[in-house]
This record gives structure tokens, sequence and C-alpha cells, in this order.
């Protein structure tokens, strides 16, 4: 009598702590899965727009590119180009009341003003 007791006790203490996971694990990026997903082919002209230092860029974040990927608060941001690099850019983006530096790649920035 006092086992079977001793069985069920342990049964339902072994029940309430090993409780399996279920779903996708939520993460860093768990917000923007859904959002930011495209499955077309990614063309080159991107790479061909030149940038000046002062000219003004919208970031556009593209998945298919995770090199440079800036976070996704920065999404649809305008920015003043400071420095322009091989593969790179460097925008001053205004965010609240502060100016924050971004340093990201031509995939994710648009000349302001182009569709």
């Amino acid at each position: 009598m006092c086992a079977s007791i001793k069985i069920r006790v342990w049964k339902l203490y072994s029940d309430m702590t090993t409780k399996k996971t279920s779903g996708r694990s939520h993460g860093f990026k768990h917000k923007s899965r859904s959002v930011m997903t495209k499955k077309a082919p990614r063309g080159v002209s991107f790479l061909l727009r030149e940038y000046h230092e002062g000219d003004k860029a919208v970031v556009i974040i593209d998945p298919r590119q995770h090199k440079g990927l800036p976070h996704r608060r920065y999404h649809g941001k305008v920015g003043t180009i400071n420095k322009v690099g091989r593969r790179s850019v460097i925008l001053g983006v205004k965010l609240g009341n502060k100016m924050k530096t971004l340093i990201t790649r031509f995939d994710h920035i648009k000349p302001f003003g182009v569709n």
C-alpha cells in the first residue's frame, strides 16, 4: 500500500516537471518572420545606383540578403548618407529625439523619392 502511494506521487511530480514545448520557439526575429518574406529572385539594379554623401535614402529591409541586415525598427525610416563604402553605406537616421548611425549594405536601402 505504501509503495503504490509513492508511485502515484512520483508519477504526478514527473508529469509536472517534464512539460514538452509546443510550437515554434520565440527568438530575436520572431515578430518579423512572416512580415519580411520574399520568394522572387533579386535583380542587380540596386548595385548600379550611385549614392553620394548628403543624399537621402530609405531603409527597406530585403530578407533575401542576411549580411548587413539592419534591425527591423529602422524599416521605412529615411536617413542621410554620411559615408559610402564599397559594399556598405553609413546612414544617419533619426529615431525619436536621437540620431542613430546605421551601417548597412546597398541591398537594404533605396534612394529617397524613387519607387
